[in-house]
């Protein structure tokens, strides 16, 4: 019964992203590079990443981060399991290496690769994380490096939780002559259980750090967004953003970003940020 509501609840995700994948070209997502937010994010991801070698990004989606990290020159590969994601990434750029694959079997020996991605990705599955993080240590190398980011709870999310459960519920949706609609399925983890779940699935954690400030402001309201522009943060945003990532580090992160080394790299020390 429980696997089946799993396999369920699995089935109603990929609908749901599927449903929100539809309506965005690639052109335009690739323009989220130029936000100050995902700047952020990506020096830090890069100054994680080895320059040589080859990287897997694990749910890449539309493949903003495949083509955003290949065109930098890394040697990047993505896999995700929407076939109508993998057209959209191969008519924008034939020369992409992406192709379809569950990323909890994924289609590539054992020690391929020498970094593997992940973002917001694994919070996803009902089953919980194990089978992508077993997955993820077995194509790794060893020595090499898992970066990944999960959602975080923060408090703007615990002051639209009331709100977030009466949108999604069916029965109100009816009530109010608002079609069905399919939501996916979204784990948070607390710190503890991720670098739990991490370092039981093998890993050694290098650090954890709260980030994605700013995301959090624009998750919250749509004062913080600049309207004119797919998904971009305001100048409010950044500013206010700044502030909590100074003062309010966990209370105000948009995400948790763990960076760890599958174990036989030796002695890997461990920092909290």
């Amino acid at each position: 019964m429980r696997q089946g509501k799993a396999v369920r609840t699995d089935e109603a995700t990929r609908k749901a992203w599927r449903e929100n994948w539809e309506e965005i070209d690639i052109a335009t997502i690739m323009g989220i590079f130029t936000y100050p937010r995902v700047i952020k994010i990506k020096d830090t991801v890069i100054s994680y990443l080895p320059r040589g070698g080859s990287v897997l990004e694990a749910g890449c989606g539309l493949g903003p981060w495949v083509i955003k990290l290949r065109g930098m020159g890394y040697d990047i590969s993505g896999v995700d399991y929407d076939d109508e994601c993998m057209r959209k990434i191969r008519e924008y750029d034939p020369s992409q290496k992406v192709s379809t694959a569950d990323i909890r079997d994924l289609p590539f020996g054992s020690g391929s690769f020498d970094a593997y991605l992940s973002f917001g990705v694994i919070e996803h599955f009902a089953e919980g994380p194990d089978k992508a993080l077993r997955e993820a240590y077995r194509v790794l190398k060893d020595g090499g490096r898992l970066i990944l980011s999960v959602p975080y709870f923060n408090v703007f999310l615990g002051v639209k939780a009331p709100l977030n459960l009466m949108k999604r519920s069916r029965s109100l949706r009816r009530l109010m002559g608002k079609p069905e609609k399919n939501y996916y399925y979204q784990r948070y983890f607390n710190v503890g259980e991720l670098e739990r779940a991490i370092t039981n699935g093998g890993f050694h954690i290098e650090r954890t750090m709260p980030v994605d400030h700013i995301f959090s402001l624009v998750e919250f309201s749509g004062f913080f967004r600049d309207k004119k522009v797919y998904d971009r943060e305001n100048s409010a945003a950044v500013r206010v953003g700044g502030f909590l990532e100074r003062y309010m580090p966990w209370a105000g992160a948009g995400s948790v970003l763990v960076v760890a080394v599958k174990k036989g790299s030796g002695g890997v020390e461990r920092r909290v940020a």
